[in-house]
């Protein structure tokens, strides 16, 4: 989305959000939609953003805001350190600020907060009866497979981006993003839509660089070759973007 919108619908980019919604309802108390150490580890550390030109850092949780994401609806989203930040930096010249975000609900949240109190979320080891373990580890053990959510999950996802900056000398703003429903996916695929966002993209990278239309000597980010085939074949393949023009300096928090 983002390389798309700098080769297609701006001139100077300047500011990008990253929205990662996950509306769905699998009906348990706690449960995470992939490896449960990866997403508790990603969601309890720190978050860092990248603005004119540093890394800042934030405190877990520290800054939310509610936005009012199309065919969802209103949702709490916190920032997060993600990855795909370290090379848009890189790639898409002239950005001042660049953060992304996740929508978590509060039982969640108070959730993991208990299990980080009482040390479930540690990733060093600990003697239990002689043994040593780690207990994030086993909280893993007791929490339910994410591939089993499937069945039990409804709801849908909506993954987007807004982005700001200038066209023809002027402020422009868009949100470009992709709603995808659990249920359909998973009659579709038998996975749910966690797995069907993270699983299509990645096999559209493949078919591009398969058929040469991405090509290179080197090591690349997908951010650094032509989008539109790439923004094409989303179309077809499953996962169909939309784009709202936004107001120029219209913000989206939900007061």
């Amino acid at each position: 989305f983002c390389a798309y919108a700098q080769q297609n619908l701006f001139d100077e980019i300047h500011e990008i959000d990253i929205l990662d919604c996950n509306a769905g309802d699998h009906g348990y108390p706690f449960a995470t939609n992939f490896n449960p150490e990866i997403n508790l580890r990603e969601v309890s550390a720190k978050g860092r953003y990248w603005e004119r030109g540093e890394w800042k850092e934030t405190e877990p949780m520290e800054i939310m805001f509610k936005w009012d994401y199309p065919k969802v609806g209103v949702k709490d989203s916190y920032l997060l350190y993600h990855e795909e930040l370290e090379s848009l930096v890189k790639n898409i010249k002239g950005l001042k600020r660049i953060r992304f975000f996740m929508t978590f609900g509060q039982s969640y949240l108070t959730h993991m907060k208990c299990l980080e109190n009482v040390g479930m979320l540690r990733i060093d080891e600990v003697e239990h009866n002689g043994v040593k373990i780690i207990p994030i580890q086993f909280l893993k053990t007791l929490l339910p497979d994410p591939a089993s959510l499937g069945p039990r999950t409804k709801g849908k996802t909506n993954i987007g981006c807004v982005i700001r900056g200038l066209k023809d000398g002027k402020e422009h703003q868009v949100y470009i993003y992709n709603v995808c429903d659990h249920e359909a996916c998973y009659a579709e695929t038998g996975a749910q839509a966690v797995s069907y966002t993270t699983g299509v993209p990645a096999m559209i990278g493949s078919m591009m660089v398969a058929k040469g239309i991405w090509s290179g000597k080197g090591v690349f980010n997908m951010e650094n070759f032509d989008a539109k085939p790439f923004m094409d074949e989303l179309n077809k393949q499953g996962l169909p973007w939309e784009m709202i023009e936004m107001k120029p300096g219209e913000r989206y928090e939900v007061k």
